[in-house]
C-alpha cells in the first residue's frame, strides 16, 4: 500500500507545519487505532508500522491469526520486521533464529536452551470490518472497551488510501462536530443535523444531511449520512446514495505516528440497494467501482481539512459561539481517552448549543 506525505498547499509559502512550529498540545490517546487493512497480510506476512512514536511489527501466522509486537528481539535486539519470518504459529528472529510462540515466549533456539525470560512485548490486535486495529494504553493496560458492532455495507475488500501529516487524531474526529466549517471550507449547503451529537461510553454519533451544488448538471445533490466516532481512532460514516442505487460505508481513521504527527487512513465499501437482480460477481464489481470513486472524491474534499490540521494550533480553550456545534461537549467526552491529569484537558465550559444555528447548520429534532 502506498503512503503519501502531505506537503501543504502553494498558499502555505514558508509556513511551518504544526509539528515543527509548536510543542505537542495533547498526549497520545488510549484506544484502538488502525494500522492497516486485512488484505495487506497474507499468510506468513510480516509488516512494520509506525505507532505512537515507536514501531510495531504485525504478522499473520500460517493459521491466519494476526499478532502484533514491539519490534525488537529480546535476545540481542534485532528488528523483527527486517527479515523476520513466520514458521507455523511462531515468529522467527532473522539474527539468530530464535522462535517466539503465540504467547510471545521464546520456545525454540537453533542452539542451547531458550532463555526463560525472553519474551516478545505483544500488543492487543484485532481485525474488524477488514481493518486491522492495535490497542494503545499509556500504562500498557489491556483493552478497556471493545470495538462496536456497526451496520456497515459492502462485501468487497475495502478501497483504501492513506497519507501522513501533522496534527492529532482528536482534531480529525472533532471535525465531525465542527458545524461552523462545513459550508465555508467544504461548500456544503444545505447542512442539517438530524440527530444531535450523542455519546455512549467510548462511542459518539451524529446523523445529518448535506448538499452540494453541481453546476454542470444545474442541481444540488443532498444525501443523508450517519456517523459513528470510535474513541479517538476515527469514524465510520454510512452514506445513503440510494438515488444512485448504492449505499457506502466510509472510514476516516487517524493513528498517531510521532509527536503531533498522524497517519490518516480512509477506506470505503459499497453495496447496491434494490434494483434489478445481477450475478453476485457483477454486483460486487459495480459496488467496488462505486467505492473506487468515493475514496478519491473524499480525499480531494479532505484536502481542505489537511491544510487546516497540518498547520493549526490546538487551543484548549477556544472562543466558541453558539453556531460552532457541540465542540465543548465533544472535548469533555474525549477526556476519557487520556492519562489522568493531562494539563491541556482541564474542564472547559460547554457552549450553549441550544442557541439558534445558522441555516447551513441548523438542528432538526429526531422523529
Amino acid at each position: 500500500m502506498r503512503f503519501r506525505t502531505y506537503t501543504g498547499p502553494r498558499t502555505a509559502d514558508s509556513a511551518r507545519s504544526a509539528d515543527q512550529a509548536l510543542p505537542p498540545a495533547l498526549p497520545y490517546p488510549n484506544g484502538w487505532f488502525c494500522v492497516g487493512f486485512s488484505r495487506e497480510w497474507a499468510l506468513g506476512q510480516v509488516r512494520t508500522r509506525p505507532f505512537m512514536d515507536q514501531e510495531i511489527v504485525v504478522y499473520r501466522t500460517r493459521r491466519g491469526t494476526l499478532r502484533a509486537t514491539r519490534p525488537y528481539c529480546p535476545h540481542l535486539g534485532a528488528h523483527l520486521g527486517v527479515g523476520g519470518t513466520v514458521d507455523g504459529e511462531n515468529l522467527v528472529c532473522p539474527f539468530h533464529g530464535f522462535a517466539f510462540g503465540p504467547d510471545g515466549t521464546c520456545i525454540h533456539t537453533p542452539y542451547g536452551t531458550p532463555p526463560k525470560t525472553a519474551s516478545l512485548a505483544l500488543l492487543p490486535v484485532q481485525e474488524k470490518y477488514g481493518i486491522v486495529w492495535a490497542w494503545h494504553h499509556h500504562d500498557n493496560a489491556p483493552p478497556t472497551w471493545e470495538l462496536p458492532q456497526l451496520s456497515t455495507v459492502g462485501s468487497h475488500p475495502p478501497v483504501c488510501w492513506a497519507i501522513d501529516l501533522a496534527g492529532h487524531p482528536q482534531e480529525v474526529t472533532e471535525n465531525v462536530v465542527d458545524y461552523g466549517h462545513i459550508s465555508p471550507l467544504h461548500g456544503f449547503n444545505p447542512f442539517e443535523v438530524l440527530v444531535p451529537f450523542t455519546t455512549d461510553g467510548s462511542l459518539a454519533s451524529i446523523s445529518a444531511r448535506a448538499g452540494r451544488e453541481l453546476p454542470l448538471i444545474g442541481t444540488t445533490i443532498v444525501h443523508p449520512f450517519e456517523m459513528t466516532i470510535i474513541g479517538l481512532g476515527g469514524f465510520h460514516a454510512l452514506f445513503d446514495l440510494s438515488r444512485f442505487g448504492f449505499r457506502t460505508s466510509y472510514w476516516a481513521l487517524a493513528t498517531p505516528t510521532g509527536p503531533w504527527r498522524f497517519r490518516l487512513w480512509t477506506a470505503a465499501t459499497s453495496a447496491r440497494c434494490g434494483g434489478t437482480w445481477l450475478p453476485a460477481a457483477l454486483d460486487r464489481r459495480l459496488a467496488h467501482g462505486v467505492s473506487a470513486l468515493v475514496v478519491p472524491w473524499a480525499a480531494k474534499d479532505l484536502q481542505s481539512d489537511f491544510a487546516m490540521w497540518h498547520y493549526k494550533q490546538y487551543l484548549p480553550h477556544p472562543k466558541l459561539n453558539g453556531g460552532d456545534g457541540p465542540i465543548g461537549e465533544y472535548r469533555h467526552w474525549a477526556r476519557q481517552f487520556y492519562p489522568p491529569g493531562s494539563a491541556p484537558l482541564r474542564p472547559e465550559p460547554v457552549p450553549d448549543t441550544s442557541a439558534t444555528l445558522p441555516s447551513r447548520a441548523r438542528t432538526t429534532p429526531a422523529t
